[in-house]
């Protein structure tokens, strides 16, 4: 085969020893081209693209552990303020007393306790109280005093209604809740 091909090419002429070389280095080219190059290069665009995405998830994660760090601080913060087993808080007697403290023990038309519920290894411990008749000051004054409670007290729900009779008097509903360690 090398010896018919070597007579094809020795009966050539100049011209078309040329053409047919260039053509052969053409379609060298283009094979090399297709073959070598356009994989390398897809490869290339591929492989920046995953290393952006890698970027961009390297940086999201890194966020996501600042925001773990801030709020595994505030989880512990929470609960360095939450009563220890052995102590006994009683949610519905410091809701009480911080009612007298506040000079509206007798506005109290409901004060009632929730059953308790174990969220996430948390016992969640809740009261419902209802006020008849309060004004902005006086209830202003018991979330004082549930926000200075010894331990983690939060409102979870305050609804606020004026009376109809008198404006400056409010009727108050409250969710206070309390969480301990189980």
């Amino acid at each position: 085969m090398m010896q018919v091909l070597k007579e094809r090419w020795l009966q050539f002429s100049q011209r078309e020893r040329i053409i047919v070389a260039a053509g052969g280095a053409i379609l060298a080219a283009a094979l090399v081209f297709l073959l070598i190059v356009d994989p390398l290069l897809a490869s290339i665009d591929k492989l920046d693209r995953q290393a952006r995405k890698k970027t961009k998830d390297s940086q999201e994660l890194a966020l996501l552990a600042q925001d773990y760090a801030v709020k595994q601080a505030r989880m512990t913060k929470l609960e360095e303020r939450m009563p220890n087993p052995p102590a006994q808080f009683s949610l519905l007697a410091f809701m009480e007393e911080a009612t007298t403290s506040v000079k509206i023990r007798d506005r109290i038309v409901g004060m009632q306790p929730q059953a308790p519920m174990v969220v996430q290894g948390y016992q969640e411990t809740s009261v419902d109280l209802r006020l008849d008749g309060v004004t902005l000051p006086q209830l202003l004054a018991l979330l004082v005093a549930i926000e200075k409670a010894p331990y983690d007290v939060q409102v979870h729900h305050l609804q606020m209604k004026p009376k109809y009779d008198n404006p400056v008097n409010l009727d108050a509903t409250l969710k206070i809740v309390t969480y301990a360690k189980v």
